[in-house]
Parts: structure tokens; C-alpha cells; sequence
């Protein structure tokens, strides 16, 4: 492997200025794949390991599986053994746990061993302690997927259409003990289009934020970039999504409530309403729905149906009755709007 360097300031002042920078690459969530495909390819960055949850039962039978970073991380780095300690996937990160401590004592050395210059934490889904913050030479760095302080927490992809907000972004910050609450470091802002949903956002992820990523950890090892504090005063946060998030009522809810959370939710677990059909309650998912953008804003107050008809500002829709085949607005209307 490459020596890494040391360059000097013209005071001679030693700088800390490596060739490359050693990163330890913390997540879960499949999305995620592409900032680590990235690291892999780019050259100024020598990822050196991999820290993911645990195998876990999963799938119908309930079969003990690898999560998705860890399938695609073999992919990308040619690796073939489960218990390659490139990949960790330690089961508690406590050191005072009563069941896992000397687990965590174990992979805090390994950590130390590695000598990271940052940790690149994104939708890991473990508190991470401070002992392991104070690890890195240069930053623990966390890439949330909002324009913060706005929308800390656990589903801001999702809270940004539930909110109709226009703007949306990434944040990339060197993170502290609390959730969501470090030091800005970069920004990146986009637009939402009307038409966009949150698997359209996720596709854009894909393509934009990996470079931002990466130039963003390479300019601020070389002090090209400062980090500001977040505004707490205009902070605000996000919850995990539940089950009762994903069900509207088309008795009371507007279009506009009922358009946010289709594109909030998608590509999961995507929504839902009840219909009373031969005698049963029947669930219904909405799989798809296009809409007139200047009829929505005269229409959006009322309902998704009025009697036996659709809001005029519905272009398309196409719904999945329970134990049925997806059908469209006309086939639903004669099966379950009589």
C-alpha cells in the first residue's frame, strides 16, 4: 500500500495531510450502497472496514440472513467468507453491557487497531457512544438526509413530503452524542417537483450525494471547510414510521393529506383505506396516483372521492384491493363504489 504523507505549512507547522484518508464505513438501510461503492472507487479514500448490524431471521421462513450492506460490500470488494473481519457486525456497542461488554471492549480495540481518519456513519440504527466518536484522527462524519436543524431523527426522506415541503437536500455534519445535533460541515439543496415522490428522491441520492461525500470529507481534512453550529431554535424532528402512519381515512381526509403520504410512503410500506364490500371490510393500497397540479389546488381541500366518483384532480389512479389484482379507477368504481 501507498506510504501516506505529511505535508508542512510554510511556518513549518506540521499539518496533517495523508495521500488518502483511512475510513470505517458504519450502516444498514440498501440505499446506502452506493455512498460505499463510491468510497470503494475513489482514490483518495482507503476504506478499511466495514461496520453493519448483525445477521438477523428474516424472509418467510425465517432464516438467519446478511443484511443488504453486507451482501453488496462482498460484491464491491470481492469478498467471500462470512467471518472476514473486514465486515463487523458487533451485536451492542455498550461497553457496560452485561451481555455483549466484552464484545464492545473487542471491537473498540479493533477500531483503535485501525487507526481511522473518519467514520462515515449513514442510517446505522444504533446509538454510537462517545468512546467511539473520539476515535478518528480527523471526524466522526453522519450524512442525514435533510437540510438541518430541520427534520432530525429517523424519517426525514419520508417527512419532507408529509410536510409538502418544496426544498429539500443532504446535510453532511461531525457528530456528537446527541441525534442529529453536531456541527454542520456541508449542504447540498434541490428542489421537490409536484410530481415527485420519495423513490424519486432516493434516485437522485443515488446519483448526487456519493461525490458530495466525498469531496465533502476530502475538503474538510484539508481544511477547506469549517464546521457552524446548527440553530436550535429552528430545529425540528422526525419520528420512526408506525403502522397506523401508513392507513388514511377517505371519509375525512383532503387530497392534499392524502397525496402527501403517497408520496411519503411510496415505496413502503405505501397506503392504505378500508372499503365496506359484500358484507366485508375490505383493505385497499393505493399504487398509483397522478394528479392535475392546477385543478389540486382548487380540489385538494376535499375528499378522494365524493360518492361514487373520483376528485377531479385525479389524472390516474390505480389501486389494489385486498386478494385482488391492481385495478384502475373505472374497474374499482364498478366493483367497489356501487
Amino acid at each position: 500500500m501507498t506510504e501516506r504523507i505529511v505535508a508542512c505549512t510554510p511556518s513549518k507547522e506540521k499539518t496533517y495531510d495523508p495521500e488518502y484518508y483511512k475510513v470505517v464505513f458504519f450502516s444498514w438501510a440498501p440505499i446506502w450502497v452506493s455512498f460505499l461503492q463510491e468510497l470503494k472507487n475513489d482514490k483518495r479514500f482507503d476504506l478499511v472496514w466495514i461496520v453493519t448490524m448483525p445477521d438477523a431471521p428474516s424472509g418467510r421462513w425465517m432464516e438467519v440472513r446478511e443484511n443488504i450492506i453486507k451482501i453488496e460490500a462482498k460484491k464491491i470488494f470481492n469478498k467471500i467468507s462470512t467471518k472476514d473481519e473486514f465486515f463487523q457486525t458487533p451485536s451492542s456497542l455498550r461497553l457496560d453491557s452485561k451481555k455483549y461488554g466484552k464484545e464492545a471492549q473487542k471491537f473498540q480495540q479493533w477500531l483503535i487497531d485501525k487507526d481511522p481518519d473518519f467514520l462515515v456513519v449513514i442510517a446505522y440504527w444504533k446509538i454510537i457512544p462517545q468512546y467511539i466518536l473520539d476515535i478518528p484522527k480527523i471526524a466522526p462524519i453522519n450524512v442525514h438526509g435533510s437540510l438541518l436543524p430541520k427534520y432530525r431523527g429517523a424519517s426525514p426522506l419520508q417527512s419532507v413530503f408529509l410536510n409538502n415541503e418544496k426544498k429539500t437536500g443532504i446535510t453532511i455534519m461531525k457528530m456528537d452524542a446527541n441525534m442529529d445535533t453536531g456541527n454542520m460541515i456541508d449542504i447540498l439543496k434541490f428542489d421537490i417537483d409536484f410530481d415527485r415522490n420519495v423513490k424519486d428522491l432516493i434516485d437522485k441520492i443515488l446519483v448526487k450525494w456519493p461525490k458530495f461525500l466525498n469531496n465533502t470529507l476530502r475538503n474538510f481534512g484539508k481544511r477547506q471547510l469549517w464546521e457552524v453550529k446548527q440553530n436550535e431554535n429552528k430545529a425540528t424532528y422526525c419520528n420512526k414510521i408506525e403502522k397506523e402512519d401508513w392507513e388514511i381515512n377517505i371519509e375525512k381526509d383532503s387530497l392534499e393529506s392524502i397525496y402527501n403520504k403517497y408520496r411519503a410512503y411510496y415505496l413502503w410500506p405505501k397506503i392504505y383505506f378500508f372499503v365496506w364490500n359484500n358484507n366485508k371490510t375490505k383493505r385497499v393500497i393505493i399504487e398509483h396516483m397522478k394528479l392535475d397540479k392546477k385543478i389540486f389546488e382548487t380540489e385538494k381541500k376535499n375528499k378522494l372521492f365524493k360518492g361514487n366518483e373520483l376528485n377531479k384532480a385525479i389524472l390516474e389512479i390505480q389501486i389494489k384491493p385486498e386478494w385482488k389484482k391492481i385495478m384502475d379507477r373505472e374497474s374499482f368504481k364498478r366493483g367497489y363504489l356501487k
